[in-house]
């Protein structure tokens, strides 16, 4: 069946659809965990906040019930989809469970689970490259051993990818993954890496294995919910994750932001609007009992969830994916080496990335990080190979500009020099035809203050102009400048100047004069 439809990219994100037996799920999203013994925040209530899926365990459902077999929706009163846990994080924290795999298969399907899970065996972060190899090699065993359990079955079934923090086993569980025919791919998520704030590995885990899983299946990262780092993961190419930290932090007192999470008694403020926020100051948190306490910062971070969801999914419809994790990367330390990993894996991005969306807003140059915007990157990309096409003169002109209005410097550029030999360097967009000055995303960009663009970019953007130069053996370039140009424009002037005449290109650097250039800066 066609169980997984995706309806929007941005980077490697996506907003997809997934098809349940009891109902679709809109992707990116949170399975809330919950428990089928203690429940702190109503089923009722989770379903009024927006969580239309639910994920609990079914080992633990099978350690209570003794093994016999009770419809999973009846016990929870829960109409929705319901995903289920094989006993995987039992496993990596205990080192084993007393249930064999073929045993929590088959409950799976006797419980009617919508989305379940075949027992793996979880490397987590403290195996040795054998131990890790030796639980590759079983979760391939149990992956096998379990297909002709569930071929029958009209419920989803999700493949766990096992082999971190090797990159090599990683890479072999993901490529043999690509040969079953399992719905979801999933990965354990190294809860202590979590706790810490160290995502960055478990970023590269993700972002390893999505070069090879295939491109249509939805990806699974376990025990991920805070929304620090969903951004950032979901930029990579995850779909679905599931956490009891709402529940978890909310026990101790933590209150979830999108920065972090900090004791009630920290606060001073509640820097939120949800219906427990509008109503409650942290002294009121503090002076209820226990267990309304709890209930009620549960309530926070489950509606804290839902809108980093929301905005996460806006962000990839306008094509703003990578301007929040920019925003977001300079937060917090740890969401800085975040984005640093996604920016490693940019080839990745560029395979799913569309150019542009026909509603989108205008592109946000925020800083030297915007250079690395893929959409920025295939943009400067397909101008250059224009210009390599349309290029016949062996002598051209080069205009360094930055900012958006460049209509009038397109007319003035035109009466002087005529057409086809005058390009717009710009020091994040790049080298570009005057021609095509007016569409996006020449026209339609806002960018802040870019004198504090470091020399790497500059430099980066220099060499492309200095290659094209060279490869089309022309011998004489006019730059130039207007009278009021920033910094940022006068060094990459210079860099270009200096690159070119050491490559001995005839260069002579022009002032153009406001009175002569209009309002064209």
């Amino acid at each position: 069946m066609e169980y997984f439809d995706v309806r929007e990219y941005d980077l490697a994100g996506r907003i997809g659809r997934l098809r349940t037996r009891r109902g679709t799920i809109e992707t990116p999203y949170i399975f809330p965990v919950v428990d089928p013994v203690r429940q702190d925040v109503d089923l009722d209530t989770i379903l009024g906040i927006g969580f239309n899926a639910i994920i609990t365990n079914a080992y633990l459902f099978y350690k209570r019930n003794k093994g016999v077999v009770k419809d999973i929706h009846e016990e929870l009163k829960w109409s929705n989809t319901i995903m289920t846990d094989s006993g995987g994080y039992q496993v990596l924290v205990y080192g084993d469970v007393e249930i064999d795999n073929p045993t929590i298969v088959s409950y799976q399907k006797g419980i009617g689970s919508d989305i379940a899970v075949i027992l793996d065996v979880p490397t987590g972060t403290k195996m040795t490259w054998s131990e890790a190899y030796s639980a590759v090699e079983e979760t391939w065993r149990r992956a096998l051993q379990a297909l002709p359990l569930i071929m029958d079955s009209d419920q989803l079934w999700a493949l766990p990818i096992q082999g971190s923090p090797y990159p090599d086993l990683l890479k072999k569980s993901a490529v043999r993954a690509w040969r079953t025919p399992y719905h979801i791919f999933a990965f354990g998520s190294p809860t202590v890496l979590l706790e810490k704030y160290d995502y960055s590995p478990l970023l590269e885990y993700v972002g390893l294995a999505k070069r090879v899983l295939p491109p249509g299946k939805p990806i699974h990262v376990f025990g991920v919910g805070h929304p620090m780092i969903i951004p950032f993961l979901v930029a990579l190419g995850a779909d679905l994750f599931d956490s009891a930290s709402y529940i978890l932090y909310a026990r101790e007192g933590r209150y979830m932001l999108p920065g972090g999470t900090k004791r009630v008694e920290e606060l001073t403020y509640l820097p939120c609007n949800c219906p427990v926020c509008s109503r409650y100051t942290p002294k009121d948190l503090l002076e209820l009992p226990s267990e309304e306490r709890t209930r009620l910062i549960a309530l926070h971070n489950l509606y804290t969830l839902k809108k980093e969801l929301n905005t996460v999914k806006e962000s990839i419809r306008e094509g703003r994916l990578w301007e929040l994790l920019e925003e977001r990367s300079k937060t917090h330390p740890s969401l800085r080496r975040a984005f640093e990993v996604v920016k490693r894996h940019a080839d990745v991005l560029l395979k799913f990335n569309p150019v542009s969306k026909p509603d989108a807003p205008a592109l946000l140059i925020l800083d030297e990080d915007s250079y690395y915007n893929p959409r920025i990157r295939v943009v400067e990309s397909k101008s250059l190979q224009l210009v390599e096409k349309v290029l016949v003169s062996d002598s051209i002109v080069l205009l360094v500009a930055a900012g958006k209005d460049f209509g009038s410097l397109r007319e003035y550029s035109l009466k002087r020099w005529g057409r086809d030999k005058v390009f717009i360097v710009h020091p994040v967009l790049g080298l570009f035809p005057i021609q095509l000055a007016n569409t996006y995303p020449y026209f339609q960009h806002e960018e802040g203050v870019l004198d504090g663009l470091g020399n790497k970019v500059l430099e980066e953007v220099s060499a492309k102009v200095l290659e094209l130069v060279k490869g089309k053996k022309i011998a004489r370039v006019e730059i130039g400048v207007l009278e009021n140009s920033s910094n940022v424009e006068l060094r990459l002037a210079r860099l270009i100047e200096g690159l070119l005449k050491g490559s001995g290109v005839e260069v002579q650097i022009n002032v153009l004069a406001l009175g002569e250039a209009g309002a064209a800066h």
